[in-house]
């Protein structure tokens, strides 16, 4: 007689849209106990009759994040997938639109990690953040976007060192592109596009594989990993071709 999966107790930031509204769906599903965080009272509202406990909150707020996330009892596995993306158009260099999304996609993961961290020491869970493929090679106007998730890279690798001897495991996703409110806004070409759903099979499978790293879709990611490791010459000529409007 084979047991039943175990169920785990779930935290997912940025839950009321694209990836982290699929996942959180997706476990739900599975009758997994999700802690939806997002500020959409409506996507929210359709979380809570799926079955989530949901939280309306603003990320960038850290005492409040602390003060909401100190109320949970349980987490085995934290998700942090809240961030936004806006581009720079050059030559005019935006320092507000930069410091903005860097701020966002960094403040609202850094609080998360400070809020959830004691629980998932406590339980041994998982944290997982949401790093981008764009961070393997840069890409113009993806300044500001890029700048943040090759933080996030960084971060998360090495919270994989500094947490370990707390029995916390990290994991790191990097996506290619997905469909995603976030993504409408994109005027270019994105190759190998995926839909949320298989965004979420990839992201679910990788987790419970205990993988480090969780890319996706390889014919993506490994190309895109391969030109950062060539020369400067090569790759800005790639990007430049591939970020034309």
């Amino acid at each position: 007689m084979t047991s039943s999966p175990k169920k785990l107790h779930i935290l997912i930031t940025g839950a009321t849209s694209g990836i982290s509204n699929q996942l959180t769906k997706d476990y739900l599903l599975a009758g997994h106990k999700v802690y939806a965080v997002g500020r959409d009272d409506q996507a929210l509202a359709a979380l809570k009759e799926l079955g989530a406990e949901t939280i309306n909150l603003d990320l960038m707020d850290r005492d409040k994040v602390i003060e909401a996330f100190d109320k949970i009892s349980q987490v085995d596995l934290a998700i942090c997938g809240a961030g936004m993306c806006e581009y720079l158009d050059m030559p005019d260099f935006d320092s507000s639109v930069f410091m903005k999304v860097l701020s966002v996609n960094m403040g609202t993961l850094s609080h998360a990690i400070e809020g959830v961290l004691p629980k998932l020491i406590e339980s041994k869970g998982r944290l997982v953040g949401i790093g981008s493929a764009s961070a393997y090679v840069p890409f113009a106007r993806a300044e500001a976007y890029g700048s943040s998730k090759a933080a996030i890279h960084y971060l998360m690798k090495t919270l994989q060192i500094s947490l370990a001897p707390q029995g916390v495991a990290v994991s790191l996703v990097v996506p290619g592109f997905v469909e995603t409110p976030m993504t409408k806004q994109n005027d270019f070409s994105m190759p190998f596009l995926q839909t949320t759903e298989q965004a979420s099979r990839a992201i679910r499978a990788g987790i419970e594989n205990g993988n480090k790293v969780i890319e996706f879709p390889k014919k993506l990611t490994l190309p895109l990993k391969t030109l950062g490791a060539l020369p400067d010459m090569i790759w800005q000529q790639v990007s430049k071709k591939m970020n034309k409007k």
